[in-house]
């Protein structure tokens, strides 16, 4: 049984997920730093807090993922050169 790897397509959905950590960053620049709220000014600006940090956390959770899928797109496209090169000295070998 053998497993075979699109290296080239995990490198295209490496970029969509960084693609997906540049739009939730796009975000953060539309978020109020000032709420007129009246006495729910302070809970209002708490839920905004958690909502930034939340976001932050999924921007730098997206963008790293990005990169341990673009890593492991390259390593699969070596490994699979090493293997054809096996084969072909194997075969040149018979």
């Amino acid at each position: 049984m053998s497993i075979t790897v699109d290296h080239e397509e995990v490198r295209t959905q490496a970029g969509y997920v960084n693609d997906a950590a540049v739009r939730v960053d796009e975000v953060a620049h539309s978020i109020p730093t000032t709420v007129d709220g009246g006495i729910g000014t302070a809970a209002i600006l708490g839920i905004l807090s958690n909502f930034v940090t939340s976001a932050g956390e999924l921007v730098i959770g997206l963008a790293g993922m990005s990169d341990v899928l673009d890593d492991c797109a390259t390593r699969y496209a070596k490994q699979d050169l090493v293997a054809a090169d096996e084969i072909n000295v194997a075969a040149w070998a018979e």
